[in-house]
């Protein structure tokens, strides 16, 4: 009887100095994780949401730029139409007018969808084009 009580006495202290140890190296794992993250500069402000309606206006001029072959081109900044589907889908309205060198102006209107994929909204990388359609008047 007493020989059952130190054998069940010693199982119990190994378990718990396992136990022990596993929750000391839990610790320091978390503690190194939390200082590499502290460590990065990661910035805080990219989980703010989905982007508002000006982020997404911005990230569309950035796909329709490269598309204009005019350097002289305007947007209409505080006309635009704007409307959110679902999956982070948005889909813009609006116009562009561009001058040509011989100072002929011409006003296109366009359509575009982007899909925002999560990010800095002000990145080009953090959405992606899915249409784009661009009509003279």
């Amino acid at each position: 009887m007493v020989k059952d009580y130190i054998k069940d006495k010693k199982a119990k202290k190994s378990n718990a100095v396992i136990l022990g140890r596993l929750i000391i190296f839990s610790i320091i794992v978390f503690a190194v994780l939390l200082g590499k993250f502290a460590l990065s500069g990661f910035d805080v402000t990219t989980f703010n949401g989905l982007p508002d309606g000006d982020a997404a206006y911005s990230a569309a001029k950035q796909f329709i730029l490269p598309t204009v072959l005019s350097s002289n081109i305007k947007f209409s900044d505080s006309e635009y139409k704007l409307a959110k589907k679902s999956d982070s889908v948005y889909v813009i309205k609006s116009h562009y007018t561009t001058t040509d060198h011989k100072g002929d102006t011409e006003i296109t209107n366009f359509t575009i969808y982007l899909k925002y994929n999560g990010g800095a909204s002000d990145k080009k990388v953090s959405w992606a084009l899915l249409n784009l359609d661009q009509n003279n008047r």
